[in-house]
Order: structure tokens, then sequence, then C-alpha cells
């Protein structure tokens, strides 16, 4: 397990979440969700989140400051059959807008860095194609991209496919 504080831009700490913290990075993901006008379809709840935290089945990363928390990073590890190797995959990173700028997002992302790098694995994400500002800001960390669709079969979807 790497050490709780990660980095420390300013007066801004990143730290392991715990399942206690539960309450707080849901807080952070309801904000992310109206961000991305996807409110309707956040489904995740508390207990939830602290069940998958406390399991090691999420995995994140809070920054805080003196006002609290303010950004996030979630994230899991996954198996690449093409690579034969496991893999961290960024679920969602959020810095709040009252303090962009900050060096949070890079914060984040070094948190994931040090994990990668202390686990031997690479990481990987999806964006959405048109977050110019998010492109431009993983370029700088030196991240290539490609540019591949991404499917969802949500449950209901699957019904409807086994009734025909």
């Amino acid at each position: 397990m790497l050490p709780e504080k990660m980095t420390q831009p300013s007066r801004y700490h990143v730290r392991v979440a715990t399942g206690a913290d539960a309450p707080t990075l849901l807080g952070l993901i309801r904000e992310l969700a109206v961000h991305e006008d996807a409110s309707t379809s956040l489904l995740t709840t508390e207990p939830r989140l602290r069940e998958a935290l406390g399991a090691r089945l999420l995995r994140a990363a809070l920054a805080e400051g003196p006002e609290g928390a303010v950004g996030f990073a979630t994230y899991t590890v996954d198996f690449m059959a093409w690579a034969d190797s496991r893999v961290l995959r960024l679920d969602d990173l959020y810095v709040r807008a009252s303090v962009r700028g900050a060096g949070l997002g890079r914060a984040l992302m070094r948190h994931l860095a040090e994990v990668g790098t202390a686990e031997g694995l690479p990481v990987r994400w999806e964006m959405r194609p048109d977050n110019a500002s998010a492109r431009a800001f993983y370029a700088r960390l030196g991240a290539t991209s490609r540019e591949k669709t991404v499917f969802r079969w949500m449950p209901d979807a699957m019904r409807r496919f086994l009734d025909e």
C-alpha cells in the first residue's frame, strides 16, 4: 500500500480514500454528474461505494484542502487480454471548478502514476472526444490517445435482446 500523502501542491494534499470516505466521494461524484449533465444516469449509493472501496473493487484518491475534499480520482484494476497484463483503469477524474488551476488534477494523476509504477501497471482511461481541455491536460502529462468508440450495454437492453 502506498503512503497516505502522495503529493502536496500548495495547501492541498492527495490521499487514498477508504470506505469511511464514501459520503464525501459520493458528493463529489454527484458534482461531476451535474457538471457532465448526467445526473439522471448516476446510480451509485453511499453503501455501495463503501462496500466497493472496502473490498478494493474500487480504488479512489481524494484531493483535500482547507475547505475539505475538492477533487477525486476513481480507478479499478482490470485485466487486458491483448497485453496479457493487469491495468489500472481510471474511471473518473474530477476537480471542483473553484480550485481548478491549483495543480490538483496533476496531483491526482501523480497518485495514479505512483500506484501504477509501484504495481508495474499501465494506466488507461476514456474521455469524451469533445473535451479539449482534458485532451490538452493529458497530453501535457505525456499520455497518448487513440480514438475508440465505447459501447455500453445496459441490463434493460440486454433483457430486451434476450427476450427476442
